[in-house]
């Protein structure tokens, strides 16, 4: 009977070795597939990340020359000059967007320099940059911009102020004397009451 309970015992342990070898097995091989896969993705944003650094070193503001088309036309961009143009226009990007046909956020990543637009997005750019203030205005809708309005009526509102100081500083002896009048009326009843008290007790 012992020698039976032993040889179960050893064929149990070869059983459990087996088994617990083959769960080690696979382990080992998902451990290799997710090394390769973490080490794929480590190399793939490594050159993400040294494509951005090159660009930066290049220069964010800086136009960046593309080959010719078909039709002969060179498509230049530069972030910057686009956020100055934008800003001598007095648009909003939601406004700016409008007459490049695309949303704001992709005029933000334009100007950010962390996107370029497209080869026929940067041809019809080129095109509004020939046109005028007032007929791109027109064609997004938008008015003139509030500060050219404040910068146009700022004499007048320098005047105002002036003469606005100028008034309160000729009110200001009136406005004292009116003040220092009731101040004057309550001592002299005061000292009218005191005297009338003290002829009542004279008396």
């Amino acid at each position: 009977m012992s020698n039976l309970t032993k040889a179960l015992r050893d064929e149990m342990r070869h059983a459990a070795r087996g088994e617990s070898k083959q769960v080690v097995d696979s382990l080992r091989t998902e451990l290799q597939a997710i090394r390769k896969s973490i080490a794929l993705l480590e190399r793939r944003l490594l050159t993400g990340v040294a494509t951005v650094t090159a660009r930066m070193k290049g220069g964010v503001g800086r136009p960046v020359a593309a080959g010719k088309g078909a039709d002969g036309r060179r498509a230049r961009f530069s972030a910057s000059l686009m956020r100055k143009h934008r800003d001598s226009l007095g648009m909003s990007r939601k406004a700016y967007s409008r007459l490049l046909g695309v949303s704001s956020l992709s005029v933000y990543l334009w100007e950010a320099g962390r996107t370029r637009p497209r080869r026929q997005t940067v041809l019809a750019w080129q095109d509004l940059r020939k046109k005028g203030a007032r007929e791109l205005r027109a064609m997004a809708g938008v008015t003139a911009p509030a500060r050219a309005k404040r910068k146009k009526n700022a004499p007048r509102a320098a005047a105002k102020k002036r003469a606005r100081r100028v008034i309160a500083k000729k009110r200001t002896p009136r406005a004292a004397a009116k003040k220092r009048a009731p101040r004057a009326a309550k001592r002299r009843t005061r000292r009218g009451a005191a005297k009338r008290m003290g002829r009542a007790k004279a008396a």
